[in-house]
């Protein structure tokens, strides 16, 4: 298995966001993000947990 590649975490990834590897401690803080934005309880800037794998997520990196 992989390991979570949420920065500075050594957990096994055994979840994925946006096919991203993520141990399940992250996969619950990026949930409990994801929906207070969609809530508009916080902006976009303010995703941190989400912003940690962004650069990995396949659709969001430029070519």
């Amino acid at each position: 298995m992989e390991s979570c590649k949420m920065p500075d975490c050594k957990e096994v990834g055994t979840l994925t966001w946006a096919l991203v590897p993520v141990c399940a401690v992250h996969s619950l803080e990026i949930r409990q993000e994801t929906a207070k934005y969609y809530a508009k309880r916080i902006g976009y800037q303010e995703r941190v947990k989400y912003m940690g794998i962004i650069p990995l997520i396949p659709w969001s990196r430029r070519e």
